[in-house]
């Protein structure tokens, strides 16, 4: 059986809590100073990854937002005193603040916000070892390190905090949060460095996939949520439209089977390479579903809303990877890509007669590249 990624991000913090005096068996938090010597990541270009965390990364500013007042009034409503101090809150807002201190190493105290160890691991076994040259890939994950290099075990670590909310969470007036992987990383800003080309359309696929896998499972706790079950079913179809999506997930089937499936997908299309060609095939592709929406029922507008969503997610993506790295560009696909992020945030109701519209612009605009 497949472990939500939920539970996987969050078993070395569970851990780290419930058990007082035990070693934790990933090691001990050195905290983000530990990183941050000149000689380590706070040195200059191409050594400063924690100098852009520390200026630049939302992450660095998580706990910040429990301070607010929508914070408090959410709290309110779940019964909680004092958000900032709440593991249910903190837990993804401020996660070091909640291990046990006999699992931080001597000196260490819990970092604010989201920072290193959260997404990296605990450090104690591996930080004097990771930047050794003799040391391979295999030895620092043996070690303890988190790998966050593979695209399918990234999207899985950051997905924990970035969709699954818990249901009361939201009912108090939480954000819903919509994970995709590409857009995150952008907006990060990256401390890191990916080799290679088309990466883009490789984390969006890959993304996707794992965001599939974790409302299939959450489907197989709560089958039929009303909330669930039309963004489960948005992505499977969009998802079964991709060359990897159409070959390995199911046509239907229950959650159970999608979970297995999209885990799959997602170890696939980390590995996938892309090009020029096949990130403008798919966009044109998705590009041409305007029918879909223009000929929908309104009664469905939630359902096909979800779809909206996602489909406005693929195509910003797509085409932000044919402007970087294909060099094309087109005034027309720009305004129009905007436009159907627009419409799929519309306080006023979702129009799927406009969406659809816009959509087939996107298509037009398509058609004209490299035209006089």
């Amino acid at each position: 059986m497949i472990r939500s990624a939920t539970l996987s991000f969050l078993l070395s913090l569970v851990v780290a809590i419930s058990v007082r005096g035990a070693e934790n068996p990933t090691g001990r938090f050195a905290g983000a100073s530990s990183c941050s010597t000149s000689g380590c990541h706070g040195g200059g270009e191409g050594h400063n990854q924690f100098g852009l965390w520390q200026k630049k990364d939302l992450h660095t500013r998580a706990h910040a937002i429990l301070a607010s007042g929508r914070s408090a009034g959410i709290a309110e409503k779940l019964g909680i005193k004092e958000a900032p101090k709440s593991a249910r809150c903190t837990v993804c807002h401020s996660p070091l603040q909640s291990v046990n201190p006999d699992l931080f190493v001597e000196n260490a105290k819990p970092d604010v916000g989201v920072s290193c160890e959260t997404c990296h691991g605990p450090a104690e076994r591996w930080l004097r070892a990771h930047t050794r040259t003799d040391y391979t890939h295999e030895m620092r994950l043996a070690a303890g390190m988190r790998d966050v290099g593979d695209f399918a075990a990234r999207a899985s670590v950051c997905i924990a905090c970035h969709q699954v909310i818990e249901q009361p969470l939201l009912d108090a007036g939480h954000p819903p949060m919509t994970f995709e992987l590409d857009a995150q990383m952008v907006a990060e800003p990256p401390h890191w460095k990916d080799e290679g080309a088309w990466l883009g359309p490789r984390a969006w696929l890959t993304g996707q996939a794992v965001a599939l896998r974790e409302i299939s499972w959450a489907l197989t706790k709560k089958p039929g949520d009303a909330e669930l079950q039309p963004r489960w079913q948005a992505l499977a179809w969009l998802l079964r439209k991709t060359d990897a999506g159409a070959k390995v997930l199911p046509d239907g089937g229950a959650a159970g089977e999608m979970q297995a499936a999209s885990d799959r997908l997602a170890r696939t299309a980390a590995k996938e390479t892309w090009s020029k060609d096949s990130t403008l095939a798919l966009l044109r592709k998705v590009a041409a579903l305007g029918h879909d929406f223009r000929d929908a029922a309104q009664a469905d507008v939630l359902p096909v809303q979800r779809r909206a969503e996602i489909v406005t997610q693929a195509v910003d993506r797509m085409w932000a990877a044919l402007k970087t790295e294909g060099k094309l560009s087109s005034a027309n696909v720009d305004t129009t890509v905007a436009a159907l992020g627009q419409l799929t945030r519309a306080q006023a109701g979702f129009d799927h007669i406009k969406f659809a519209a816009a959509l087939e612009q996107v298509e037009v605009g398509l058609e004209l590249l490299g035209k006089p």
